[in-house]
């Protein structure tokens, strides 16, 4: 399995699940849509109307039992975690039903105008780096429905760089013009599952037929690869009900509604957010004064009003809008180091999370302009005045504070593990990237570099 998954891109787990297992774990999925409970139905006409409708995990709060059909199916949890070499964590909970004609425009379909691939440092759900997606097809992909296709070795354009010590750039493939991607059908039947290397290009065909094709599209990321925009919050009902054994695929959640979702607006989970703002000689911005004491940057968090189901729980765009209004500083990037969490479950006590992002200027100690008389005096620490002000009481969570800066500084999560960091964007940046959809010149765009004014640089016409 792993040689061939490594060569190819993608490995097909035949008959993993049985055809009454299947029906078990469509059935809640199927349902919603048709009752209209799904997170795309005011973006066109609604299902069962030609189109591309889809789920987040809204479906896992009231029907936690599907869990041990999809993400915590051991067969399928076994086969991820083999070809990690590592722990794995549930990245995407994603079901799309297209029903016939999906697909289908006024010109005729050409093959490979479709074809492109997941790694999208603008989404919670794309910006690792060593990740898969686990595809569980509810009906037989056949050649009338719309199989999903895949281009072998397409992967292997993508490289992940060395990093500067804190995050690692990306070349990443540039996917060509239809004709110069070739394509083949892994022939997906009910119950079986493929595996699929996050940078390998796939396609899926319209359907021509006269019924649904309707399945589960899962991604896990190795526990060494942490999203760059922060992970994806999920209902807690599905963390409760998995066995001991898998609860580490579903650490992040909430217990009061506000986990991955659209409703009226987009949900993602995240209140507030803290940063660790960094210059080129290795020191710390924090705010405050040496009477009252010192503290990270913070601000409250809010989702891109643009987001759609797969853009939810990455707010760096309102943290990086504030960053710059207010200390006059420009972070076109950041990168996530780790959510602090509070469940709600005390009397009176909301539920409640921050997001901890790590940034690293190309600068020495740049000036702080300012915004209006309410923002606080600052300083650039070094490790050394940190320790010092924790000691002195003067460093408001001292000891989580120097910890992170320690885990961002090491490249390594909170339990000292080595981690691969990469490069993540808030959501509008979608509209400076064009590599990983077809039509594009043969070679790499590099993720990681940015112009004057904090936008991801254009590839090269």
């Amino acid at each position: 399995m792993k040689e061939e998954f490594e060569k190819n891109g993608y490995y097909v787990l035949r008959n993993v699940l049985t055809y009454e297992e299947v029906d078990r774990l469509a059935k809640p999925i199927r349902a919603a849509f048709n009752r209209g409970d799904y997170d795309t139905l005011k973006k066109g006409p609604a299902y069962p109307a030609p189109g591309i409708h889809s789920m987040g995990p809204r479906v896992l709060e009231d029907n936690p039992e599907i869990a041990a059909l999809s993400l915590a199916h051991p067969a399928i949890m076994e086969a991820v975690q083999e070809l990690f070499g590592e722990p794995a964590t549930l990245a995407q909970y994603w079901s799309i039903m297209r029903p016939p004609g999906a697909g289908l425009g006024d010109e005729p379909y050409v093959k490979g105008s479709g074809a492109h691939y997941d790694y999208k440092p603008w989404r919670c759900v794309g910006s690792y780096v060593k990740w898969m997606f686990a595809v569980v097809p509810f009906v037989d992909y056949t050649e009338t429905a719309g199989p999903l296709t895949v281009a072998p070795g397409s992967h292997l354009e993508t490289t992940v760089l060395p990093s500067d010590g804190r995050v690692h750039p990306v070349d990443a493939a540039q996917v060509p013009k239809p004709h110069e991607i070739t394509l083949v059908d892994p022939s997906l039947k009910k119950g079986d599952v493929v595996l699929m290397n996050g940078f390998l290009w796939h396609e899926p065909l319209p359907n021509y037929g006269n019924s649904d094709r309707c399945g589960l599209y899962m991604k896990f990321h190795a526990k060494s690869s942490p999203p760059a925009c922060g992970p994806t919050i999920y209902p807690s009902s599905v963390h409760e009900v998995l066995p001991e054994g898998a609860k580490h695929l579903v650490p992040y959640h909430r217990s009061d509604g506000q986990y991955a979702a659209v409703r009226d607006g987009a949900v993602g989970g995240v209140d507030e957010a803290q940063l660790l703002i960094e210059d080129n000689d290795d020191k710390l911005l924090v705010l405050g004064n040496d009477t009252d004491g010192w503290h990270l940057p913070r601000f409250a968090a809010a989702e891109d009003e643009t987001a759609g189901i797969l853009d939810v729980c990455n707010v760096m765009g309102s943290v990086v809008t504030q960053t710059r209004e207010r200390l006059s500083l420009q972070v076109p990037w950041l990168s996530w180091l780790v959510d602090l969490a509070e469940d709600g479950t005390e009397e009176d006590a909301q539920a409640w999370r921050c997001r901890v992002y790590g940034h690293r200027l190309q600068s020495s100690a740049p000036g702080i302009a300012a915004a209006d008389d309410a923002t606080p005096g600052h300083r650039w620490m070094s490790v050394d005045d940190l320790e010092a002000a924790h000691a002195a009481d003067l460093l408001k969570d001292g000891a989580d504070v120097l910890k992170w800066l320690h885990m961002w500084q090491n490249e390594e999560d909170e339990e000292g593990r080595p981690v691969t960091r990469s490069f993540g964007v808030p959501t509008t940046d979608v509209q400076y990237f064009t590599y990983n959809v077809n039509g594009n010149e043969q070679g790499t765009y590099r993720v990681g570099e940015f112009d004057d004014d904090g936008h991801p640089v254009p590839a090269v016409a």
